[in-house]
């Protein structure tokens, strides 16, 4: 992606297409009831539902201002989050326009059922082709601040269980709005509302509802972030999505590393009351930033707390993974370079979500002791791009005829797979000459990232409109003698 440092965008949330039928449960039914009703699916292609086959207006959720007069620590967290921003964000926006016009318009409920649900929902989203470079989409306050307070709290069920595939993905949820909000509180009280536990909202399936999108045609899994999770060590410990997306970023890394719960990392220093005016401490009050690898769009745009997500994100990037390497003599005087990079903490393979246009991959320099550069591999070029020798970890898309292709709505399966599971590893190799009048030679590996490809900026918001940072996650330097033994570490 191409565009002004000025308006920098490390992103996410450029949702994929969504999957097929899903029905509205009843308010009456439990969520697990409800999920077996067959119905009319009346958000197709999108999984979103209304219980009680409702009639909704945008008028019947809340504002995030009025969640935030009582739930102060929950909306600072939440303003400047990609969550705030899944309606408004500007590469989004592009993307969707573009799957709309391609789609004849069956991309409006794809998208929009995980990127505005109360949009959707309320059938206010409309398409502009006066806005943007490929159009845009506008939607009343209430829909327009995407996946908002009462948008989760909203949620009385998953309609998982009767999307084609029966799990989690492409909005699954089933929005009761009114008096009640839902959450994951047994004993919760409130002046303002009435308050109803739900368990769903303690479970990573709740996040799946959204993250995991499948495409609404061929049911391919674009994006697959909760099957990465529930294949991962994090799941068979018990970890859910909330327990590192919903703490400070020191939490994670301890949940990560201990294989425990945030609850049981020493001294969490999470506890505290959930509501201006509440009478219970709470053992975990949990963040509302959401926070991943995205948090530079919400600082170009200005929104207030977005600095504290954009430094979260990089905090979380940079704790992610980790290097090592080691140098073997081959054949013919060639010797090899393996840079091993291991997804230490994020419970979701690196990169997740898009992994066809997010962008990690290896910087690498071997230099000899008289400075001469014996390998470079992974250097940005002029225009904020790396060559096709790169070693870079993430997933080729292709279209049903095996054409390469990064637009959603187009791709029918990956033909590559190079993306690192959790706890996992892969390795970047490199082949190389010492000349014979070297005594040593230094290697220098980086673990880069980029949350878009720079191609896919320009064709998205127009050439150089902005230009994609490159977060550092890890570097490494080791030192060798000639007969490939350390030097120096």
């Amino acid at each position: 992606m191409s565009r002004k440092s000025s308006f920098m965008l490390v992103l996410g949330l450029v949702a994929g297409l969504a999957t097929t039928l899903m029905v509205s449960a009843s308010a009456e039914t439990p969520p697990e009831a409800a999920n077996s009703a067959a119905a009319p699916a009346p958000f197709h292609p999108s999984n979103l539902a209304i219980a009680g086959h409702r009639k909704l207006t945008a008028e019947d959720f809340e504002e995030p201002k009025a969640c935030g007069k009582c739930h102060q620590r929950q909306i600072k967290g939440w303003q400047g989050s990609m969550h705030s921003l899944s309606f408004k964000d500007p590469v989004l926006q592009a993307e969707w326009a573009l799957a709309y016009k391609a789609t004849d318009g069956k991309a409006l409920n794809d998208c929009g059922g995980c990127h505005t649900p109360i949009g959707i929902a309320t059938g206010t989203v409309k398409f502009d082709s006066s806005l943007g470079k490929h159009g845009g989409f506008t939607a009343p306050a209430q829909a327009a601040h995407g996946v908002s307070c009462d948008v989760c709290h909203s949620v009385s069920g998953s309609t998982a269980s009767r999307s084609p595939l029966g799990q989690p993905g492409n909005a699954s949820i089933e929005l009761n709005p009114g008096e009640t909000k839902y959450g994951p509180l047994k004993d919760a009280k409130s002046g303002y509302h009435e308050t109803q536990y739900s368990e769903l909202h303690t479970k990573a399936e709740f996040c799946g509802n959204c993250h995991n999108i499948f495409h609404s045609e061929n049911q391919f899994p674009i994006e697959h972030t909760y099957d990465e999770w529930k294949a991962s060590p994090y799941a068979q410990a018990g970890i859910p999505c909330q327990d590192c997306h919903m703490v400070p970023v020191e939490v994670a890394i301890q949940v990560a590393d201990r294989m425990v719960r945030a609850k049981d990392v020493p001294n969490h220093g999470l506890g505290g009351l959930a509501a201006k005016g509440a009478k219970k401490e709470r053992e975990i009050v949990h963040d509302h930033g959401f926070v991943g690898g995205n948090g530079v769009i919400a600082a170009a745009m200005g929104v207030p707390g977005a600095e504290e997500h954009k430094a979260e994100a990089i905090k979380r990037l940079q704790s992610a993974a980790d290097l090592d390497m080691d140098v073997k003599k081959g054949q013919g005087g060639v010797n090899e370079l393996r840079v091993k990079v291991t997804n230490l903490r994020a419970g979701h393979h690196l990169p997740t979500s898009l992994t066809f246009i997010r962008r990690l991959w290896l910087d690498v320099t071997i230099s000899d002791d008289k400075g001469r550069v014996l390998l470079r591999s992974g250097e940005l070029d002029s225009h904020n791009r790396v060559d096709a020798d790169t070693v870079i970890f993430g997933n080729h898309s292709v279209d049903k005829k095996g054409n390469s292709t990064v637009n959603p709505w187009e791709i029918a399966r990956f033909d590559e797979l190079n993306t690192i599971p959790p706890k996992g590893f892969r390795y970047g190799k490199y082949a190389f000459h010492l000349p014979a009048d070297a005594k040593g030679f230094k290697v220098v590996a980086r673990l880069n990232y980029q949350s878009y490809d720079q191609h896919v900026a320009d064709h998205l918001l127009g050439e150089k409109a902005v230009i994609v940072p490159t977060v550092e996650m890890k570097a490494l330097t080791r030192s060798y003698d000639a007969s490939l033994k350390v030097a120096a570490r």
